[in-house]
């Protein structure tokens, strides 16, 4: 099924990223990345891996993950991971965007809807591409930041599951928003709290629960097509 139309513009769309804009868990190429350049150690990725997995299923303990992969990066200067994340989206990230997903979301963007990322990953990990899709805004977990480097979490709840809610209600009512007016974007389990307050629901290509869950709820569900990723080229640019 191809991307939806409106017949109204929403008042504002929010946009999981990993698994609905992309055929990839952003953090995870992230993390290739910074363990080709010997900043992390090869434990994180395996750790990211098993993690992803149980997101898959709904059952990742997002917090645990977080503070091991604080852990990881606190000696690396913020500015540092910063440049990273812009290589990780120019060789990895944007070659992986589904189908079809840019003119989407540019038409919705030209018709008047904002376009605001919500994802679990790092602010640092997915600017970059709320910078290429012209996105108003990006929620991710709050950080601390001393001495130019990430001290760990900030305040509030993660931006995971009901987190990614309450930081897209939070963002919708200081801004005198409807959420019945909203749409939003994702593919996981884990996102449907998100997917039920708002006025109209749109599930990427998702597992057999959400799935189920969308046709009950007459929710729009579109199957975007893999983009082609040269698995030849080089480590800098696969």
């Amino acid at each position: 099924m191809n991307w939806p139309t409106f017949d109204e513009p929403p008042s504002v769309a929010f946009l999981d990223v990993d698994g609905t804009l992309l055929a990839e868990t952003t953090s995870y190429l992230y993390g290739k990345l910074l363990r080709r350049r010997g900043m992390i150690d090869k434990s994180l990725l395996l750790r990211a891996a098993l993690h992803g997995f149980r997101h898959r299923f709904g059952r990742l303990d997002y917090g645990r993950l977080l503070q091991y992969g604080f852990r990881m990066i606190e000696n690396i200067p913020l500015v540092e991971l910063e440049r990273a994340a812009y290589e990780n989206f120019k060789d990895q990230v944007k070659p992986r965007l589904y189908e079809g997903v840019v003119d989407h979301l540019n038409q919705l963007r030209f018709a008047g809807t904002p376009l605001v990322l919500v994802s679990s990953s790092p602010a640092a990990v997915i600017s970059p591409l709320g910078i290429y899709l012209g996105c108003t805004d990006t929620l991710t977990t709050p950080i601390r930041v001393e001495d130019g480097r990430i001290a760990g979490q900030g305040p509030g709840p993660a931006c995971y599951g009901e987190g990614k809610l309450y930081w897209a209600s939070r963002w919708a009512e200081e801004r005198g928003i409807p959420m019945d007016s909203a749409v939003a974007y994702a593919d996981n389990w884990s996102d449907r709290a998100l997917l039920e307050r708002v006025g109209r629901a749109v599930v990427v290509r998702p597992g057999r629960r959400l799935r189920k869950l969308a046709m009950i709820r007459g929710w729009t569900i579109v199957n975007p097509r893999r983009p082609r990723v040269d698995r030849g080229a080089p480590p800098g640019a696969e």
